[in-house]
């Protein structure tokens, strides 16, 4: 469905993509995350067809953006970081507004706008003005244009920010409901516990080329019942220490952190791998009170890639 070949772009000497590539299959909810400054938001205003690259190409449904936008833009639902909004217009006629300019006539006109009131939750804010919406109410705003012509691709670039925990859940549930009926999203966001919920693999974007985490993956497959990592957090009776360094004696296993009487061991493996460094750890005199197993969290694994601080 989205097809990157090593996209490059620059402004006035300033390299922003370096040659990312990328594969989006048909009915998948793709994540992109990456540093400030990664190169996101240039690379899927590209894709949007808003920008040219200097080099290597693109495709959505086997169209270049920047050879056909014709045929991409009826294809793609855009939500920009920063959206532009007309303060001075009512919220029913600024959907009626972006509806026209969708070619939307008549009764599909009508149904769309209707549509769109509702799975923003404005319907009751259609004669308000624009200028009068909180932050939040903007973005569902912004959200509620980019789904009037029923796009088949989404490409979103932080759009949950402004809103409240309730209205990111609503967001959150609404992208997974589209998802399932067949739309294709494409979602950069700093908020990674948000990406972590809703979507089935991530990419990794740094200096405008594909990053890797220190296992070298560029693309995180998130959900699944089999792990090439798994989180061991533990509680023992004693002291932490004692456990971790009988942890350091498991192949494959990496402390974390071990802190009075909780320990946390990253094992490298599947849940038999786990199940191995609990043996070990019973066999060599650690008393546990409790222990758990989890995949990484995808903030965890962020931090396996980009460092310690999410510039």
């Amino acid at each position: 469905m989205i097809e990157i070949e090593g996209i490059q772009k620059s402004f006035h000497g300033t390299v922003a993509l370096d040659g990312f590539s990328l594969r989006i299959e048909a009915g998948e909810l793709y994540g992109l995350v990456g540093p400030n400054g990664a190169g996101k938001t240039t690379l899927i205003k590209i894709l949007a067809t808003l920008l040219q690259p200097d080099a290597g190409k693109a495709r959505i449904s086997g169209f270049d953006p920047a050879v056909a936008p014709r045929s991409v833009r009826p294809l793609v639902g855009y939500f920009p970081d920063v959206a532009g909004l007309y303060q001075d217009m009512q919220v029913g006629e600024f959907l009626e507004f972006f509806a026209d300019a969708f070619h939307l006539k008549g009764e599909r006109r009508r149904l769309a706008v209707e549509r769109a009131l509702a799975r923003a939750g404005l319907l009751e804010r259609r004669d308000a003005y624009v200028e009068q919406l909180s932050m939040g109410m903007k973005q569902r705003l912004v959200l509620a244009k980019t789904l009037l012509h029923e796009p088949k691709v989404l490409l979103l670039d932080e759009p949950a920010t402004g809103l409240d925990p309730l209205a990111r859940v609503a967001l959150r549930e609404l992208l997974k409901q589209l998802n399932q009926e067949g739309v294709t999203i494409f979602i950069s966001s700093h908020i990674l516990s948000d990406l972590e919920d809703i979507c089935t693999k991530v990419a990794l974007i740094d200096s405008g080329h594909n990053a890797s985490d220190s296992d070298g993956r560029s693309v995180l497959t998130l959900g699944g019942t089999a792990q090439q990592l798994l989180i061991c957090d533990m509680e023992v009776s004693g002291t932490a220490e004692l456990a971790a360094r009988v942890a350091t004696g498991f192949g494959g296993a990496r402390v974390i952190s071990a802190e009075g009487t909780r320990l946390r061991v990253e094992v490298a493996g599947d849940t038999e791998q786990a199940m191995a460094f609990l043996q070990l750890l019973i066999a060599g005199g650690v008393r546990l009170i409790r222990f758990d197993t989890r995949g990484p969290s995808l903030e965890e694994r962020y931090r396996r890639a980009f460092g310690a601080d999410q510039r």
